[in-house]
């Protein structure tokens, strides 16, 4: 009889529809290990197990007694995982428990001592090492002359690591793709429990940099390019787009860099015109070649295959950038890039990590300044420093090199599922102090960048910041330092009691906390802080800009500047009406005094125009979400960030026309003692009926 092999690849429950990836790790080393006789006549592999449950469920589906069960582990499954193969050895003393994936430690002896179940382990890349094991484990447990593996010598109980490097395969077609082999087939078929599924492409391996606190080029032992044929990634995408899978995610580290990945591209695009799928292509772009990515961005947008164009700058800080190893990556690629995208009105979004190794609050908050002022249009994202196994950040000596301390949270994964009870909690380790950067101070800087986010980002304040910035030459984090620091003067205390509890949140972090938050009205899942804030905001919108316009006021007052009062109230409600709503709001048409419509559309352009007070009409179109809170947060959050339409449509037909009427009224005199409400009942009146 054939001896049974499970493969274990708990993968992320994604959304509000518990989406899942396919299992790519352990499906490559499947193909990889039937595309051998003799392995495939001694081996039965049983289905995947690669949706998360609990354990009682996942060990229901080892149906037969296993001979081998293989675990694949990353940050979001390594408890589930270690908990799953205790169970089997458990049950099943004589199988041979192997463990792999960029969670399993490189040097895994201490690992070892700690989980007396695991047999053996693979580093790096796997299918060689893998299927060598599994043809081993036919006549004896010795691994000793397969390269990349430890194992525990049957004998002995110690560990042994192999030291000899595994020989890369060039040619990566070598290896069966388990989509084209039909694997995955059997989930799609009749009544297949799992439908709502996601899958990962590769098309190549290998990372030229070697960033220290990332698995590639160091850790994957993979610096130099691999490629698989283009015919066959042609018909992996084909296989995708034949089963109605609607997002795809692309595992290459640079796409962009090769020539060739203009012809992938155009094959995506074919792809979707011809049959629909993938309805959107997520991938990690390339870090120097602007020109290229800047053509196949513009491609993806054009098709709306692609949410944004990922910029990931991590710092703009030289001296970080040297102690992470990325001061090979030209920051000027990402200026021109932005700049690019910015007049195509492509949403891009920028990526930074808080509490990189060099960085200060200084230099961390003259970073966000210097890259929000060169006219970052969509999003900025902030990223807690995480430290993974085989990594150089993680490596001790070069801890202590930079007085990096660490702290260990829960795993909240952001817009994943929340976790139920009976599921196994995950771990995940953040850096929370360096030389450079002492606790109080990472608590501050997480802080600014949530609110920077919730600003910016999420564009509560995103036309303000700019109005300030141009007519007032105030800096954005100036302003957003005031807003955290300064008391409200109003009677109620909404910003203030949310500045509060992120101070709180950065506390529950320390003890350990995940970086998650779950709101119970807004969808099973966890959202980002800055997310959680605009949620629980837009429940009492008004009032929020009620206390901003104050705060703003008394901001430029300190700085001894002579706030043109009626024009900081109309770019406060020309802000109000670009947020979206649980309902539409009641101000979606206004005649403004100035050109503000059109002079915040050329702000952010190469053409920026003056303030001139010429009275224009701006008609909104909001959508009607009719209370539904869920469909909001999807809506505008999941589906509309990353994506540039979190803000309120315009009608183009109607907006930036210069009004047939003047507005009624044009004092200022006595606007400062006026509460918001009475401010937009004086103003609201003057909507013209009719654009020239």
């Amino acid at each position: 009889m054939k001896k049974n092999v499970y493969l274990n690849e708990y993968n992320v429950l994604m959304g509000m529809g518990d989406a899942t990836y396919l299992p790519l790790a352990t499906g490559i080393l499947r193909a990889f290990a039937e595309s051998d006789p003799d392995l495939s006549a001694a081996y039965a592999f049983k289905p995947f197990l690669f949706h998360p449950s609990d354990p009682e469920k996942i060990l229901a589906a080892y149906d037969e007694e296993p001979a081998v069960a293989g675990f694949s582990i990353s940050m979001w499954n390594e408890q589930l995982s270690l908990v799953v193969a205790a169970r089997v050895k458990e049950q099943w003393p004589d199988c041979l428990i192997v463990f792999g994936g960029p969670q399993c430690p490189h040097a895994p002896t201490d690992y070892f001592a700690l989980h007396p179940f695991i047999d053996a382990s693979v580093k790096a890349e796997g299918e060689e090492a893998f299927a060598a094991i599994l043809k081993r484990n036919l006549v004896s447990r010795d691994f000793s002359d397969i390269p990349n593996v430890s194992f525990r010598d049957p004998d002995t109980g110690l560990v042994q690591t192999n030291t000899v490097g595994i020989e890369f395969v060039r040619d990566m077609d070598e290896y069966p793709s388990p989509y084209l082999e039909g694997l995955y087939d059997y989930l799609f078929e009749g009544d297949a429990e799992v439908k709502n599924l996601q899958a990962i492409i590769e098309t190549n391996r290998g990372c030229p940099f070697l960033c220290t606190f990332c698995y590639w080029g160091r850790g994957g032992n993979t610096r130099k390019y691999r490629f698989h044929g283009l015919d066959r990634v042609k018909a992996e995408i084909g296989w995708v787009a034949d089963r109605g899978i609607q997002y795809l995610f692309n595992a290459d580290s640079n796409f962009g860099m090769h020539r060739r990945d203009e012809d992938i591209a155009q094959f995506l695009v074919e792809s979707k015109v011809r049959t629909g799928f993938p309805d959107k292509f997520r991938t990690c772009w390339g870090k120097n070649t602007s020109e290229r990515i800047f053509k196949l961005g513009a491609l993806f947008h054009e098709y709306e295959l692609e949410k944004g164009i990922t910029l990931a700058r991590q710092s703009n800080n030289e001296e970080v950038l040297t102690n992470i190893k990325r001061d090979n990556i030209r920051l000027d690629a990402f200026t021109t890039l932005q700049q690019q995208f910015n007049d195509l009105d492509v949403p891009i979004y920028a990526e930074l990590i808080l509490g990189l190794p060099g960085e200060t609050y200084e230099s961390w908050k003259s970073g966000i300044q210097d890259l929000l002022a060169s006219g970052l249009k969509n999003q900025l994202f902030v990223y807690q420093a995480e430290v993974y196994p085989n990594t150089e950040l993680g490596d001790p000596n070069y801890q202590d090199q930079f007085g990096i301390k660490t702290k260990r949270t829960i795993l909240s994964e952001i817009h994943g599922k929340v976790r139920d009870a009976s599921r196994v909690q995950e771990f995940q380790d953040i850096i929370v102090e360096t030389a450079t950067m002492p606790v109080s101070d990472w608590r501050r800087m997480t802080v600014f960048s949530v609110v920077t986010m919730l600003m910016h980002s999420m564009k509560l304040g995103f036309y303000v910041l700019a109005y300030l910035a141009d007519r007032y030459g105030a800096k954005h984090v100036d302003v957003i330092e005031f807003i955290i620091e300064s008391k409200s003067t109003s009677s109620s205390n909404l910003i203030a009691s949310e500045v509060s509890g992120l101070f709180d949140y950065t506390d529950a972090l320390l003890a350990g906390g995940g970086r998650g938050i779950h709101l119970p009205n807004y969808g099973d899942i966890y959202w980002d802080a800055e997310e959680g804030c605009f949620l629980r905001i837009t429940e009492d919108i008004a009032v929020f800009y009620e206390e901003l316009e104050l705060l703003l006021i008394q901001f430029l007052k300190d700085r001894g500047d002579k706030p043109n009062l009626a024009e900081l109230h109309e770019v406060l409600i020309y802000q109000r009406m670009r947020i979206p709503g649980f309902d539409v709001p009641d101000l979606v048409e206004k005649t403004f005094e100035s050109n503000i419509p059109e002079y915040f559309e050329a702000l952010f352009g190469t053409s920026p125009i003056d303030m001139e007070s010429t009275p224009q009409r701006l008609l909104c179109t909001p959508t009607d979400f009719k209370g539904d809170h869920i469909r909001f947060a999807r809506e505008t959050i999941l589906w509309g960030r990353k994506s540039g339409t979190l803000l309120v449509l315009v009608d183009p037909e109607t907006t930036y026309l210069k009004a047939d009427t003047k507005m009624v009224d044009r004092h200022a005199e006595s606007i400062e003692g006026l509460t918001l409400f009475d401010k937009r009942n004086k103003f609201q009146g003057f909507t013209a009926k009719t654009t020239n």
